[in-house]
């Protein structure tokens, strides 16, 4: 900008051609060539300061230090996700790579938005030539970075064209970060296209459950671990939520309660913390008026799909509305299944629920629940219809409902469902055992077993002594509910063989015939649930398959979720990780097909799923399905909270935070041997045991798995820590006793077996016994090989290399016989090294016999490379291009379950270097694949 004679400020010409379309036309042939100048009253280019309780978010830090490679970052979130606080923290933090523009837009700056953008880079030293477009002032090679905060406050087309513009012809040079609530009109896609953009949504701004409780501790407000996960859970990691209740919680007693109380939706608490104005504020205030009252009205529902939004607001672009609100600040995310459901976040849908309420006559919500009831029951999808109709006091519906889908809703398990006030039974509840029958599901499904117990009562004594047959058959199918509501397996068990009986006997007085299978299914798969809780494995395989085979045939598709759901978990028992894998995720895509987003099946089937990605070795992957596991419910159901725990406990022990792993467990501990359920009570204590080793307290280890196996006797699990504790002690033979008597048993999980064959090798080498060592070892990577099952190895690299690489007797015997007719076998074998005793072996254990195998890495002579390299390959079976001493042996490790980087490890080599070995191992072998090249190595007797 320059100043005339009289002192009057000028523009300069990148100002005058943002408010002037022709003039942008004519742009080329009059502009001058000289750099923006700075102007009389400059804006500071400095972002915000942050706020007075900060979290350094590293992970976040580290991917902005990578998006500046890129030509543009578009930050996309709602308010309060921590947009600009994360760029004001990497610019203050030094990160940014040279000068740093910041321009904060003004709501409805209009044509000025350019203005604003000319002042921040005239102030961060950054001069654009406006002929070209060029950064006239920069040194070779500089490059900076322009921070465009809230730009969806800018809707000038003659701007965004302008900053596109810019964009395009510096972005080799300069890095634009956008920071907007909603996707800017910009032409992203091209930048998409052409690999130029780099992208942070709510997902990757959601506070983690580590970054909520390093939060807390900021804040000084003390947190149980199970609170934290849940104030993550019903949070979402949402940064501006999390922060206000913690900052409510700062001099509070009992934060733990504040943190019930905003799971189960109390209005009056989220106003004092100030939730709710923050929500109506910053979110619904800049709403659309038809998307706020779309979303009003639909904040009833669990999921939301456009047949639902039309059936309760009268409106005929559903999927429209939907998608706006998806690409509307992202207050609804799409979640799939055949009917297009989406969900709203879990906070946001109580403040919602909570407006509606406020804002809405009580009858015309009580119309709402039965538009949404009707419409669920029309689409095939009773257990939403029946919680509704009672939501709607539409008793008559409720009634027909129960009456038409009763083996579903009792046999389909309970539902996470929001509880809804003001729902009051008729007065004749007495003389409808029906009715007292569904409201019993309904309380079930919201959390009130008290509540389910009465209406059963209720409903029992509507029946009268002498029911009739199909009468006293729902009857069973109620009790049996009841009981796997309370999660007692035994009393389920019980009232699973009552219900057995009264289906026989009203076999014939069904009005649908698909009732009698439906019955059956549920009646067995409840058996099938209480043998697999129980460790029969062989009885709950016979159950599980009469039940799934009654379920499929009765077309109830909730029973079939519960078939799935049981048979991930025997298999997961048995070790079959691809079967349970593949069952879990059939269970999730049914929920996701019914719209069903909140439920004990889903997370059981995530805990499946993790536990199969933590044997495999994946604990990022683990670690993702165990946080969609936890449960936001104020009082979560015993088994569902208890598995959870554990599976968090395991992960952290894998990953090495023995005392985040400790702190998992501790709710568990403190409960006597024999009062959880049986896998829940072996393997928390199992794991508690392997904390007290690790810290060295080896007479704890030993007391705590002592009374296991007194109580657990036919447990594996308990034996299997009793043997490592053996092996501390330096007691290897008692530990190879223990392995052989597990694997002599016959273990009924394919993991157990793995792991016990692992620990007999182990001990073995510590016998000095590498012959027998390396056949175990070898005996458990074949067993681990199909299903993938690395977690028995993982911590052990060291000793499996030293058994892998060590020279063995008996493979020295089985190749002479081979290669007796080479003489290049015999100087092999001469030049061979003699191996050492292994470390921890016995004083006086006869070391191994020589023989012809890869030396280990800096032992290597002329002679040993010279041998290997000919006899690569046995009479007969020739390779055209033999395998080079490296090449052998990483051949060696690859047939082990050691990663890439791991052998490097053990190699002391680099990453890469394993890399181009296995390359050409897979080219010399002529595979593709690791498996197939261990495969075609055992053929030509290389391993």
């Amino acid at each position: 900008m320059h100043t005339s004679h009289h002192g009057v400020p000028r523009e300069s010409t990148l100002d005058k051609l943002a408010h002037n379309d022709a003039a942008e036309r004519f742009h080329a042939w009059t502009a001058p060539t000289r750099p923006v100048e700075a102007p009389l009253v400059r804006r500071r280019a400095d972002p915000p300061a942050l706020p007075v309780v900060h979290l350094a978010r590293a992970r976040l830090l580290e991917q902005l230090d990578a998006a500046v490679s890129h030509p543009v970052t578009l930050l996309c979130a709602p308010t309060g996700w921590g947009k600009t606080t994360l760029v004001a923290s990497w610019i203050h933090g030094g990160r940014a790579p040279g000068r740093a523009a910041y321009v904060r837009f003004e709501a409805n700056c209009g044509a000025t938005a350019w203005r604003q953008l000319v002042n921040a880079l005239t102030a961060a030293g950054i001069a654009v030539d406006p002929s070209t477009y060029a950064w006239s002032n920069a040194h070779h090679h500089e490059r900076a970075v322009v921070v465009l905060d809230d730009l969806q406050h800018v809707t000038n087309h003659t701007v965004l064209r302008r900053l596109e513009r810019l964009i395009t012809r510096l972005g080799d040079r300069i890095s634009f970060l956008i920071l907007a609530r909603t996707e800017p009109p910009l032409s992203l896609y091209r930048w998409r296209v052409r690999g130029q953009l780099n992208e942070l949504r709510t997902d990757h701004l959601a506070l983690t459950q580590d970054e909520v409780a390093g939060l807390a501790d900021a804040y000084g407000v003390r947190l149980a671990q199970h609170f934290r996960y849940a104030l993550w859970h019903v949070t979402e990691g949402w940064p501006a939520a999390v922060s206000v209740i913690l900052s409510a919680m700062v001099g509070r007693h009992e934060p733990e309660r504040m943190v019930t109380e905003i799971i189960l939706g109390e209005a009056g608490l989220n106003e004092e913390v100030g939730l709710t104005e923050y929500v109506r504020r910053e979110i619904l205030q800049h709403l659309d008026p038809e998307i706020r009252e779309v979303m009003l009205r639909t904040s009833i529902l669990e999921t939301v799909c456009p047949g639902l939004v039309e059936a309760l607001t009268g409106s005929r672009g559903g999927a429209r509305l939907l998608a706006q609100m998806s690409r509307a600040n992202a207050l609804a995310s799409f979640y799939g299944g055949s009917h297009s459901w989406y969900r709203y976040r879990r906070l946001l849908r109580a403040m919602l629920r909570a407006e509606l309420r406020s804002t809405l006559p009580f009858a015309e919500e009580r119309a709402l629940h039965r538009a949404a009831a009707g419409w669920y029951a029309a689409n095939g999808l009773p257990s939403d219809a029946l919680m509704h109709a009672i939501a709607g006091s539409d008793w008559v519906s409720a009634e027909r409902l129960f009456v038409q889908y009763w083996p579903e809703l009792a046999g389909s398990g309970p539902r996470a469902m929001a509880v809804r006030d003001g729902t009051q039974p008729p007065p004749d509840i007495a003389e409808r055992p029906m009715l007292a029958f569904a409201l019993a599901l309904f309380c079930r499904d919201t959390g009130d077993l008290v509540g389910m117990s009465a209406f059963i009562r209720l409903g029992e004594r509507g029946l009268g002594e002498a029911p009739p047959r199909v009468q006293a058959e729902i009857l069973a199918a109620m009790r049996l509910a009841e009981a796997t509501a309370a999660e007692h397996p035994e009393r389920a068990a019980e009232a699973a063989a009552r219900l057995l009986e009264r289906t026989e006997d009203a076999a014939g007085e069904h009005v649908y015939a698909d009732f009698t299978d439906a019955a059956r299914a549920v009646a067995h798969l409840t058996c099938a649930g209480a043998d697999v809780a129980a460790g029969r494995l062989d009885e709950a395989d016979a159950a599980l398959e009469l039940g799934a085979e009654l379920a499929r045939k009765s077309g109830f598709n909730l029973l079939t979720v519960q078939a799935n759901r049981l048979q991930a978990l025997a298999h997961l028992s048995r070790g079959r990780l691809s079967a349970a894998a593949a069952c879990a995720r059939r269970v999730l895509d049914s929920c996701r097909d019914a719209g069903i987003a909140e439920s004990r099946n889903i997370s059981y089937a995530r805990l499946v799923l993790a536990a199969v990605c933590r044997e495999r070795g994946q604990l990022d992957e683990a670690r993702f399905h165990i946080e969609e596991s936890v449960s936001a419910d104020a009082e979560p159901d015993p088994n569902g909270w208890v598995g959870g725990a554990i599976a968090v406990a395991l992960l952290l022990f894998d990953r090495g935070d023995h005392a985040g792993a400790l702190e998992a467990l501790e709710p568990l501990l403190d409960s006597r041997v024999g009062t959880m359920p049986r896998y829940a009570d072996v393997t928390a204590r199992a794991l508690h045991a392997e904390l007290c080793l690790h810290d060295g307290q080896l007479e704890r280890a030993h007391s705590v798995i002592a009374e296991v196996v007194r109580y657990w006797p036919g447990s594996e699990e308990p034996l299997l820590t009793l043997a490592r504790l053996h092996l501390a002690d330096g007691r290897p033979s008692a530990a190879a006793q223990l392995a052989d008597r597990i694997l002599d048993d016959g273990p009924g999980s394919l993991v157990t077996a793995v792991s016990a064959t692992v620990l007999l090798a182990q001990a073995l080498r510590q016998l000095g016994d590498l012959d027998a060592a390396s056949e175990q070892l070898d005996r458990a990577l074949r067993m681990a090989g199909p299903e993938g099952i690395r977690r028995p190895f993982q911590g052990h690299a060291t000793w499996i290399a030293e058994v892998l690489a060590a020279p063995s007797a008996g493979f020295a015997v089985a190749r002479s016989r081979e290669l007796e007719h080479d003489d290049r076998y015999d100087r092999a074998v001469a030049a061979a090294p003699t191996s050492p005793a292994p470390t921890g072996a016995p004083t006086g254990a006869p070391a191994p016999a020589p023989a012809v195998a890869a030396p280990t890495s800096g032992a290597a002579t002329g002679a040993t490379a010279d041998g290997l390299g000919a006899w690569s390959a046995p009479a007969g079976a020739v390779m055209a291009d033999p395998l080079t001493e490296k090449e052998s042996q990483v051949l060696l490790y690859l047939r082990s379950m050691l990663s890439i980087a791991e052998i490097a490890a053990v190699l002391s080599v680099s990453t890469n270097t394993v890399k181009t070995h296995v390359r050409h191992v897979y080219r010399k072998l002529g595979v593709s694949r690791r498996r197939d090249a261990v495969r075609r190595a055992r053929e030509l007797s290389l391993i």
